[in-house]
């Protein structure tokens, strides 16, 4: 047999060794980047991204009353933890999560306002800190 008679199926063969290596190649945007952000799905009913959210607002209510040198911010007004409505992970030393947390102004207002929150969870050190808590451009 000589290779120009086999030249069909050697076509054929290389073709179909192609294909299942461009099968198991994962996409680069099915490939989480090091480093980079991951979107969490199913926020609304993620009991730890609503509870990282509840203790953002807690922070930022906390740090309104204290202030950062310890005096308090008479102007501004405390907010009522609503729901988070986006997140995104990302890890870092620990995993930071971003949020986008839904607050209403006040205990007892309809009026609710979005602010970017970002938590980061070290769960080895059994800690949670409130990075940022930022009204969002939306």
């Amino acid at each position: 047999m000589y290779l120009h008679d086999s030249h069909p199926f050697f076509l054929l063969l290389s073709t179909i060794c192609l294909l299942t290596f461009v099968a198991a190649t994962p996409s680069p945007a099915a490939t989480p980047v090091v480093g980079g952000r991951t979107m969490v799905p199913h926020v609304e009913s993620n009991k730890e991204v609503q509870s990282l959210g509840r203790f953002s607002v807690a922070q930022y209510n906390y740090h309104l009353r204290n202030g950062s040198n310890g005096t308090a911010t008479p102007h501004a007004r405390p907010l009522t933890f609503s729901r988070v409505v986006e997140a995104e992970t990302q890890v870092v030393s620990g995993i930071k999560y971003y949020l986008k947390v839904i607050a209403k102004d006040g205990k007892y207002s309809t009026n609710e306002k979005l602010f970017n929150a970002v938590v980061v969870v070290k769960p080895w050190l059994k800690s949670k800190e409130l990075v940022s808590f930022t009204p969002s451009p939306k």
